[in-house]
C-alpha cells in the first residue's frame, strides 16, 4: 500500500490535519524528539488518492499559513494553497 506523510508545524496543526482528513486512513504521529506529522495509508484507488490530496488542499487554503509538506515513495513535495481566483465553489 502507498502512504502519504504529511509534516506539521505543531502538534495543534498535525491533529487539526489529522481531523481534516478523518474520513482517511489518517494517523497522528509524534516522533521522539516531539516533531508531529499525519500518515495516510492510500488504497489503489486513483479516486482515493485524488480526495486525499483534494482533501489536504482544502485544509492548507484554509488554514492559509503556508504549504503542506508531503513525501510518498521518497519523493518531497509542497502542497500550496489555492489562490482565491483559482477557487471551485
Amino acid at each position: 500500500m502507498q502512504t502519504l506523510t504529511i509534516e506539521a508545524v505543531t502538534p495543534d496543526t498535525a491533529f487539526a490535519l489529522r481531523e481534516a482528513l478523518s474520513r482517511f486512513r489518517a494517523e497522528l504521529h509524534v516522533t521522539e524528539d516531539g516533531r508531529s506529522y499525519v500518515k495516510v495509508t492510500l488504497g489503489q484507488s486513483d479516486l482515493e488518492i485524488v480526495e486525499v490530496l483534494n482533501a489536504i488542499e482544502d485544509y492548507v487554503t484554509q488554514r492559509a499559513t503556508g504549504p503542506a509538506r508531503i513525501a510518498s515513495n521518497g519523493h518531497k513535495y509542497a502542497l500550496h494553497a489555492v489562490p482565491p481566483s483559482q477557487a471551485v465553489d
